[in-house]
């Protein structure tokens, strides 16, 4: 279960055995949708990033498969983590619309 004031994982380790190298280290990042509009989600660093999409996409009622999420000018891939990102805490993520279409345009 997710939300934007949860955490994802529900691993307990004390904060004096945590060290930033831990698979249990959680983050929080930024998801920010076109209109400006952003989200706080807490995620596992070594979670994998479709737990966050998915829990964003129920909360806004979007469409998984219609929204595109962009890091750094490239779009994030379901199974990637935000170590494998280098995602530091409060790093944004950029929500994105699929826009339907692409026929030839005749005027």
């Amino acid at each position: 279960m997710v939300s934007s004031s949860g955490t994802i994982s529900a691993s307990f380790v004390s904060k004096r055995s945590r060290s930033p190298e831990t698979p249990h280290q959680k983050i929080t990042l930024k998801v920010k949708n076109q209109q400006g509009a952003e989200d706080l989600y807490k995620i596992g660093a070594h979670a994998h990033l479709k737990k966050l999409m998915s829990a964003y996409c129920m909360k806004r009622n979007l469409e998984y498969g219609s929204v595109r999420f962009v890091y750094n000018g490239r779009e994030i891939k379901a199974r990637q983590t935000p170590a494998q990102l280098k995602m530091e805490e409060e790093d944004e993520i950029c929500s994105v619309m699929e826009l339907g279409g692409g026929g030839p345009y005749t005027p």
